[in-house]
């Protein structure tokens, strides 16, 4: 047979890449793909942190604006020196207790502001909005009005380990379904501590002496489930010179000049990668103060 093929000088084969070239390759490979990995998962959990941070501020400005609006709405007259030195007679005071009915004098009280570090009981007024008057059925040109303007707002945790109140109104909310369903009650929360922040509203003239309409059970079955996040509470009153841990308006005949609240939020777990990321970005307090602009100073026998 002829060959075919050209003669010449013989080609060389081309070389190609050693084994070390390829473990380097390689290598540099894998270390730019760590390297954009721990990019993204910082930048992702920096986002996630930033996130989180928004929402707990939106919550708590939340809060703020519906307690400055209940706290600003707080009614109270102080009770008239010249009323109170009649009722130590005690003709005066018989002959008053024998004209005042007992329904109306419970409903005329003005309480202004009681409260604890840990609950806040707001009596306000608020204007009543058309759908609350109804027809007279007797009278057609007359309205009834189906609840008064006369209410009082409390402000507490649910908590099954707190105290009355606490405990009946996180026992409603964990057994309603549907906030189990939203996800927003766990089984294991309810035994780890406060369910979250809650708030009651009743009407005052709805009750009576003999079943008052703040009684714990009433305020319980009014209560609302507003921010399972919050799982810390804390209020103080301001008397113009120093800041008290509880309030009665009736005992100190005035309202604060200010209230200052202080919610918390639930803490992350130890092992949780925002916070070891950035420990500091997400706040896990915010506290703010509510003025009273109709409120006067208390003055005490201690200040003279």
């Amino acid at each position: 047979m002829r060959d075919l093929m050209p003669r010449g000088p013989s080609r060389r084969p081309s070389a190609g890449f050693t084994l070390i070239e390829v473990l380097v390759a390689v290598s540099m490979a894998l270390l730019l793909m760590t390297a954009v990995y721990s990019a993204i998962d910082m930048h992702w959990r920096y986002q996630s942190a930033g996130q989180l941070e928004l929402q707990r501020g939106q919550v708590a400005r939340a809060v703020y604006a519906r307690l400055s609006i209940d706290i600003r709405s707080v009614q109270f007259s102080p009770p008239d020196p010249e009323e109170a030195e009649l009722e130590d007679e005690e003709a005066a005071d018989q002959e008053a207790l024998d004209d005042v009915d007992a329904d109306e004098l419970l409903q005329t009280q003005s309480l202004g502001v009681t409260g604890t570090s840990t609950r806040l009981t707001l009596h306000i007024s608020k204007p009543v909005p058309p759908r609350m008057f109804s027809l007279n059925s007797s009278d057609d040109d007359e309205f009834v009005l189906l609840e008064s303007e006369q209410r009082s707002v409390t402000w507490f945790l649910a908590d099954l380990a707190g105290g009355e109140l606490e405990g009946l109104a996180a026992s409603r909310f964990a057994g309603d379904q549907a906030i189990v369903a939203a996800g927003l009650i766990s089984n294991s929360s309810a035994l780890d501590g406060p369910l979250g922040l809650a708030r009651s509203e009743v009407d005052r003239l709805a009750g009576t002496i003999d079943a008052s309409a703040e009684d714990e059970a009433s305020l319980a079955q009014a209560a609302e489930f507003l921010a399972p996040e919050i799982n810390s509470l804390y209020f103080r009153y301001f008397d113009g010179v120093d800041w008290r841990d509880e309030w009665n308006s009736q005992a100190l005949g005035s309202i604060p000049l200010a209230i200052e609240i202080v919610i918390g939020f639930v803490p992350p777990v130890p092992d949780d990668p925002l916070q070891a990321v950035a420990p500091d970005a997400i706040p896990t307090t915010y506290r703010f103060v509510v003025a009273l602009p109709v409120a006067e100073a208390v003055v005490s026998e201690d200040d003279f």
